[in-house]
């Protein structure tokens, strides 16, 4: 977004007070035990407006973002250090003066010519909205309902994230379900036997580590400058990576008309174990973000995703059911030491994921209720017909 410098002072400004205003209504939150956001505005709506000086709508947009945040740590699940085997300390939730401002329908309004009109300390701002054609096309179609949006500043550049929603169909009724098994080696494996190798992006990640520990240890100006101009671009290279990955899969299920399966790989990283040469690249691993990017592509698509459990996934086989770890003698491979059957070790997975899915919610019912439905859409388009 495009503004010019009295804009840019007034959104700067009105970006600081803003995020003292949520900090402080958090800390509130956090020493009163209150997650309600009704009960929160009694409480902190006056002095967000006075002490920071906040108009209305902006004090309750900051007492939201408090609220909220207050909530996802009280609910979130307790961690475990990993040498005392201790319980960590939940702390109260902070927000830096360069965080994100949050603006709702009333505080913020789009205008013509790709105009946007903000709400400030001192009075509106308007600014330029520089729209690409993904962004311009989702923007003006009026089957989406536009919410509200967050404001936030990398470097000196204003970005304007705006929400927009839709009712989602109502998901097909699968035939069967298309298992995906999530790693390092191959980003994700299906159940048919296709891969999505992780070595460019594991090779990337490399270069990248490589080429910022250079420039962190000669510390100079250029360095510096080169490390700031380099910044967040990993991110967008992995993020366009799983967009491209859910996408395929979304479509191949979406196809197919099948459900997908995928594992529940919550709290994996406090849950195993790994050499320190390991850290970086298990740590990097954004299996969450590409399972929320198939899980909302899927929403929008009508497909239906199911959650199982990954244990043993990975060393029982697929052929009899014979499960044992050495089943696995590497990565890549895997032969039953049972019945001899020989397969991709991902492939085996991401079939097991999916008899998993089938079992926990049989398949039967779900072809007959498609059979019925299908005759009843035949027997309809005959009627008309005649």
């Amino acid at each position: 977004m495009a503004v010019d410098a009295l804009a840019d002072a007034a959104l700067r400004q009105t970006q600081t007070a803003f995020n003292a205003a949520a900090s402080y209504c958090a800390r509130v939150a956090w020493e009163q035990g209150i997650t309600n956001k009704n009960k929160l505005h009694y409480l902190v709506y006056g002095e967000s407006r006075v002490t920071y000086g906040l108009g209305a709508q902006l004090a309750c947009c900051a007492r939201d973002k408090a609220a909220e945040a207050v909530r996802a740590v009280r609910t979130a699940p307790e961690r475990r250090d990993r040498d005392t085997d201790q319980i960590i300390p939940k702390t109260c939730p902070t927000f830096a003066t360069d965080s994100s401002i949050r603006y709702d329908a009333r505080t913020y309004r789009l205008l013509s010519l790709d105009r946007v009109s903000l709400n400030t300390l001192s009075g509106r701002v308007v600014g330029q909205l520089v729209l690409g054609d993904f962004q311009r096309r989702y923007l003006y179609d009026t089957s989406w309902k536009i919410g509200g949006a967050e404001l936030l500043r990398r470097v000196d550049v204003w970005y304007l994230c705006i929400t927009q929603s839709k009712v989602a169909p109502a998901p097909d009724e699968p035939v069967g379900y298309l298992g995906v098994d999530l790693g390092l080696v191959n980003l994700a494996a299906d159940s048919s036997g296709q891969t999505y190798s992780g070595q460019q992006v594991q090779a990337v990640r490399k270069r990248r580590y490589d080429h910022r520990r250079r420039l962190q240890l000669a510390n100079t100006r250029r360095a510096r400058w080169r490390l700031r101009q380099s910044a967040r671009r990993e991110h967008r290279f992995q993020k366009d990576v799983n967009h491209c990955i859910s996408k395929a899969l979304v479509a191949k299920a979406q196809t197919e008309r099948k459900a997908l399966a995928l594992e529940t790989l919550d709290g994996i990283r406090e849950r195993v174990t790994v050499r320190r040469s390991q850290r970086r690249v298990r740590h990097s691993w954004a299996f969450r973000q590409l399972r929320t990017f198939i899980s909302y592509k899927a929403q929008l698509s009508g497909v239906r995703v199911v959650y199982v459990d990954p244990c043993n996934t990975s060393r029982r086989c697929a052929n009899c059911g014979f499960c044992d770890e050495r089943n696995r003698p590497d990565q890549a491979h895997f032969r039953c030491l049972s019945c001899g059957h020989t397969a991709a070790a991902d492939t085996n997975a991401a079939v097991n994921i999916a008899r998993v899915a089938a079992v926990n919610q049989p398949i039967v019912s779900l072809l007959s209720h498609s059979i019925e439905r299908a005759d009843t859409s035949r027997a309809v388009s005959t009627a008309a017909v005649c």
